[in-house]
């Protein structure tokens, strides 16, 4: 069977997800994770895509990114995939793949943006690792409230909507993460990932795929509302 094309838009974010072959641990200790995340941002610079959120789970990992060229994104996840494998079976003295076949990948709507980003970074609480995602040392969630822990994040501009100064951002954003998610939500969420469709509202397909209408997200019952930052007026 032939592989089903991805939807990748330069300048669109898509959430994306690799596991571990057979659901085997990735990350045995905090070393691989840093070493990950290290290579991770290496590729990113190198390819040009924008990192905004990550979640490090031990054998699977979510990143939420914006690929700036068609084959960004391919190639972040290539490049990174492929040394972090070798370093792996070089660490644990083993051979073969360490990868569940391709990351999946889902497109996001701009208007569902932070929900995808709070997805990410409640993924630790959700799976029962975690009691608050402030116990979370391997997500993203940190920088996001000014932690600074990993600086070279780059925040999408939908973020910093949340606020006119990064006390307010960071403020907004727990508030936010601390809401939780309803469930239908997540749901919608993780299917569209474990399929590599589109997350995103009629109104965007019709306007993304105007000219490609056989490029059509799966269909979900109802749609998110906007996130509307607290200090707006509407």
């Amino acid at each position: 069977m032939a592989r089903q094309a991805r939807t990748v838009i330069p300048g669109q974010a898509m959430h994306v997800m690799v596991r571990g072959n057979n659901r085997e641990t990735l990350f045995y200790k905090d070393e691989d994770r840093q070493i990950y995340l290290e290579w991770l941002r290496d590729a990113a610079r190198q390819f040009s895509c924008a990192v905004h959120a990550f979640a490090l789970m031990p054998n699977h990992v979510h990143l939420l990114m914006t690929p700036q060229n068609e084959d960004s994104l391919a190639k972040t996840m290539q490049s990174l995939g492929r040394r972090y494998a070798q370093y792996f079976n070089q660490q644990h003295h083993r051979s073969g793949t360490i990868w569940e076949g391709r990351y999946r990948s889902s497109l996001i709507d701009p208007d569902y943006f932070l929900r995808c980003q709070r997805y990410i970074e409640l993924n630790p609480v959700r799976t029962g690792y975690e009691s608050s995602p402030q116990d979370s040392r391997w997500t993203s969630f940190a920088t996001h409230i000014g932690g600074n822990a990993e600086p070279w994040l780059m925040d999408h501009p939908l973020f910093w909507r949340l606020g006119n100064t990064p006390f307010e951002r960071q403020m907004n954003w727990a508030n936010f993460v601390k809401e939780g998610a309803p469930h239908w939500e997540d749901r919608q969420i993780t299917e569209s990932l474990i399929r590599s469709k589109p997350w995103i509202s009629d109104t965007f397909s019709k306007k993304l795929f105007k000219d490609s209408p056989d490029l059509i997200q799966m269909r979900h019952r109802g749609r998110p509302k906007k996130i509307i930052p607290l200090n707006s007026d509407i």
